[in-house]
C-alpha cells in the first residue's frame, strides 16, 4: 500500500517522459504487458520493491505505447473576452517516435525478448526479399 512519501510505479513511469500525457487506462495495459513478461506489477505499487527487469520492461512497454500514438496531439483552446489558454497540439516526428521504438528494441533484447517492429523484408536490388538472409543470386 503506497504512502504519501511513496513513489509509485505510475510515477515513475509518467517521469519517464517529458510533456507527454499518459492515461490512467494506458497505464494499466503498460502494466499488463509488462506483468507478463517480468512478473506481477499491481498499480500503485512502490518502486523501491520492483526488480530492475520490472522497472526496464514497464519503462519499454511506455516506449512501445508511445511510438503506437498520433504524431499530433489534440489541440484544446479557451478563450473569455481578451484571455485565451491553449493546451496541446504538440506534433511528433516519425524519427521521434522511431527512437522510442529503439529504446524499447534495446530494452526487450537486454532480457532475450522479441523485437517490436523490426521487419526483415525490404527491397533490394530487383524485389522484395528477406534482408537478413539475401545474399545476391548465387551460381549453381
Amino acid at each position: 500500500m503506497p504512502t504519501e512519501n511513496s513513489f509509485t510505479i505510475e510515477q515513475y513511469l509518467r517521469g519517464k517522459v517529458r510533456n507527454i500525457l499518459v492515461t490512467d487506462d494506458a497505464l494499466k495495459t503498460i502494466l499488463a504487458d509488462a506483468s507478463v513478461k517480468a512478473g506481477t506489477i499491481e498499480a500503485g505499487t512502490e518502486v523501491s520493491t520492483l526488480s530492475e527487469k520490472q522497472l526496464d520492461l514497464s519503462t519499454a512497454f511506455l516506449y512501445v505505447w508511445i511510438a503506437g500514438s498520433p504524431t499530433m496531439s489534440e489541440k484544446r483552446s479557451d478563450k473569455d473576452g481578451d484571455w485565451s489558454h491553449a493546451e496541446g497540439g504538440e506534433q511528433m516526428s516519425a524519427n521521434v517516435l522511431n527512437r522510442f521504438l529503439r529504446m524499447a528494441n534495446d530494452i526487450f533484447a537486454k532480457y532475450g525478448l522479441d523485437t517490436i517492429g523490426n521487419n526483415a523484408w525490404g527491397m533490394v536490388g530487383h524485389g522484395f526479399h528477406n534482408i537478413r538472409h539475401y545474399g545476391g543470386t548465387r551460381k549453381r
